[in-house]
C-alpha cells in the first residue's frame, strides 16, 4: 500500500510534489493560457516580437497586454520555463515512477517521446539560427544575412580599391548599450580604436536641412543627425538601430566623427596615415557552406494585391564538387548539410532589371526532431492499443468458454 503523505519522509514529499498530477495539470494550464493571450497579442504587435515575449527563454516572467499596453490579465511565467517544469514531471512521474514491464512499454515510450518533443523545442530556442538570403536570378550566393542582429565591420581598402578582411564589432556588445552608454573596441590589425556612443535601438537617419532641423542638443556628423522613433511592434524588420563613432588613435586623439545608421547599405569612410578605411553598420553576415544559384524565379499575388499567392525558385546547391538540383515553393522547403531553405519572396523586376528571390534560411540541429517524436509517440500508443486489445480478446474468451464435465457433476454425497 502506498504511503500518505504525513508519513512520508521529506525527499518523498519533494519527489511526490515534483512528479505528481498537479503539476502537470498547473503546467498545462498555463501553456493554455499563454497560448491563448500570445494569439491575441499577436494581433497587435506581430509574430516575431510576440513569439519571443512569451516563449523566449529570456522571458522569466511575461504581462499580457492589450493594443493600448494595459494589463488585461495578472503576470504569467514565460512559457520556455513551464516547458523545462512540465519537462521535469513528466520525467519523473511519467517514466521513473511509472510502473515497469512489457505491458508498459508503450506508454513508457510514449512519455520518452513526448519528452523528447520538448527537449527538441528547448535545443531549437536555444541553438537555431536564422537569416535572409536575395539572390538575382541568373547569379549565386553563399551568405545569409541574420535578420535582428547589426554588426559593425571596420576594413581598409587596399591599392585597387577593394575591401579587405574587416575587424567585427558584435552585435551582442553593441545591443546592451543605451544613449548614454559607451563601448570601446580594439583591433589587432589596426593602430586605432573605435568608441561606439549614443546607440539607438529604433532609429532613423535624417538630414540637417532648414526642412529639417536636429532636436535641441543632438549631435550632427557631416550634415546628417539620428533621430529617435518609436518601436514598430508589428514589423520588427523596420526596427533599424544606429549610433554615433568615434574614431581614436593609441593617444585617444579624435581621428574621425561618424554617424552609423543600420538602413545605409554604404560605408563610411575615412583616412588615417596615409590609408583609406570603411565603416558598415549591417545586418551580420552568416556565410553558407555551399552556393545557391538561382536559374529561375516566379510567381502569382492574389488579384488585386501585392499579396503572393504563389511562387517558385529553381535553384541549384554547389557544395564543392556535388551539385543538386531543387525546387522551393511555399512550404516546400530545401533542405541540405543540416540548414533548410524556405521561398520567403520574391520580386518581379521592371524592364531592363533582373528578378530575384528572397530565402529564409535555418539551420536548426533539432528540425526533424519532433517528426522522429511523433512516430515514436505513435508506435508507442499503438503498440500499448493492440496489447490491451489483445488482453481484452483473451479475458472474453476466457469469460465465455463452457465449463467441463467434471466441474458439472454436482458433488458427491458421502454415505455411511
Amino acid at each position: 500500500m502506498a504511503k500518505k503523505f504525513k508519513d512520508m519522509s521529506i525527499g518523498q514529499r519533494i519527489f511526490r510534489i515534483a512528479a505528481g498530477y498537479e503539476i502537470a495539470v498547473a503546467c498545462l494550464s498555463l501553456l493554455f493560457l499563454l497560448t491563448f493571450f500570445g494569439t491575441i497579442e499577436q494581433r497587435w504587435f506581430g509574430l516575431w516580437t510576440t513569439i519571443h515575449k512569451y516563449f523566449d527563454y529570456n522571458s522569466v516572467w511575461v504581462q499580457p497586454m492589450n493594443a493600448d499596453q494595459k494589463l488585461i490579465f495578472f503576470p504569467l511565467p514565460g512559457a520556455y520555463w513551464v516547458i523545462v517544469v512540465l519537462s521535469i514531471n513528466m520525467f519523473l512521474g511519467g517514466i521513473v515512477r511509472a510502473r515497469k514491464g512489457w505491458r508498459k512499454a508503450g506508454v513508457l515510450v510514449s512519455h520518452f517521446a513526448i519528452l523528447f518533443m520538448l527537449v527538441a523545442g528547448a535545443v531549437s530556442s536555444l541553438y537555431k539560427e536564422e537569416g535572409n538570403m536575395r539572390v538575382l536570378q541568373g547569379e549565386k550566393s553563399d551568405y545569409a544575412q541574420k535578420l535582428f542582429k547589426h554588426d559593425i565591420e571596420v576594413f581598409a581598402y587596399d591599392e585597387e580599391g577593394d575591401r579587405e578582411e574587416p575587424a567585427i564589432v558584435r552585435s551582442k556588445y553593441i545591443k546592451d548599450l543605451g544613449r548614454k552608454d559607451k563601448l570601446e573596441a580594439t583591433f589587432e590589425k589596426f593602430d586605432f580604436k573605435l568608441e561606439v556612443d549614443k546607440y539607438l535601438p529604433y532609429s532613423e537617419l535624417a538630414l540637417d536641412s532648414p526642412t529639417s532641423r536636429p532636436p535641441k542638443g543632438e549631435e550632427v556628423v557631416d550634415g546628417f543627425f539620428l533621430v529617435e522613433v518609436e518601436k514598430d511592434v508589428k514589423t520588427e524588420e523596420r526596427n533599424i538601430p544606429g549610433c554615433y563613432v568615434s574614431i581614436r588613435d593609441e593617444d585617444d586623439e579624435l581621428i574621425q566623427r561618424l554617424v552609423l545608421w543600420a538602413g545605409n547599405p554604404y560605408p563610411v569612410t575615412f583616412n588615417y596615415e596615409g590609408k583609406r578605411y570603411g565603416v558598415t553598420y549591417l545586418m551580420e553576415i552568416w556565410p553558407m557552406p555551399f552556393e545557391v544559384e538561382l536559374h529561375k524565379t516566379f510567381g502569382e499575388n492574389h488579384p488585386g494585391t501585392e499579396i503572393p499567392r504563389w511562387f517558385q525558385s529553381d535553384i541549384t546547391k554547389v557544395d564543392g564538387d556535388d551539385r543538386a538540383d531543387y525546387k522551393i515553393v511555399m512550404n516546400e522547403p530545401a533542405r541540405h548539410g543540416g540548414y533548410t531553405l524556405y521561398q520567403a519572396g520574391f520580386t518581379r523586376a521592371a524592364e531592363g532589371e533582373t528578378p530575384s528571390s528572397t530565402f529564409a534560411v535555418v539551420n536548426n540541429p533539432s528540425d526533424k526532431w519532433p517528426e522522429y517524436a511523433l512516430w515514436a509517440s505513435a508506435a508507442g500508443l499503438l503498440f500499448h492499443f493492440l496489447t490491451m486489445l489483445f488482453r481484452f480478446i483473451d479475458g472474453s474468451s476466457r469469460s465465455g468458454r463452457k465449463p467441463n464435465s467434471a466441474a458439472a457433476l454436482p458433488p458427491k454425497i458421502p454415505t455411511s
